[in-house]
């Protein structure tokens, strides 16, 4: 009894004093992660997941936009429903589909980076990093996005993001 009381104690001293006992990693941005990634960032720089948020705004992809039944001259930047698949983190302060949007916030695994540049894979998977899967690419490449298409991840993953640009070394 003594042991619980102690743990709701403790909870309770970081929630009044508003600090998470686990904080999670924060969204660092594309400049941050282009620091270091450079031919990776303008490989994807080049794609569409990089201009992907101004398909939000009024009168971008009108003709589009009519044909799935959306009003084409509705301003779609601030809705709840397209933020999470145009934007890194639900939030238009962070457009467009950044290396985050896939690889995970990456404060955590950047600290790790930044300190040791003979770090093992390991080392930042286990600090954040997410190594991007079918499953990943699905939560946006879906039925309910209202332009839809066949998704055929093995065929997306030849195009590549910035696969085809490797890391200055194999960690």
């Amino acid at each position: 009894m003594f042991k619980h009381g102690m743990i709701f104690m403790g909870v309770l001293f970081f929630v009044l004093l508003g600090v998470s006992p686990v904080q999670a990693a924060d969204y660092v941005g594309v400049k941050k992660c282009k620091m270091c990634h450079m031919k990776q960032f303008k490989s994807w720089k080049t794609t569409k997941m990089a201009k992907v948020f101004e398909h939000l705004k009024p009168g971008v992809r009108a003709e589009a936009k009519t044909a799935a039944g959306l009003d084409p001259n509705k301003d779609y930047t601030g809705d709840a429903t397209c933020l999470p698949c145009h934007t890194v983190n639900g939030s238009a302060d962070m457009p467009n589909v950044q290396c985050e949007a896939c690889h995970g916030a990456g404060s955590d695994y950047m600290k790790v980076m930044m300190t040791n540049r003979d770090y093992k894979r390991e080392e930042v998977i286990a600090k954040g990093l997410i190594l991007p899967d079918e499953a990943a690419c699905r939560k946006c490449h879906n039925e309910k996005s209202p332009f839809y298409k066949e998704f055929n991840f093995e065929e997306r993953l030849k195009q590549g993001i910035h696969e085809h640009v490797p890391l200055k070394k194999a960690h």
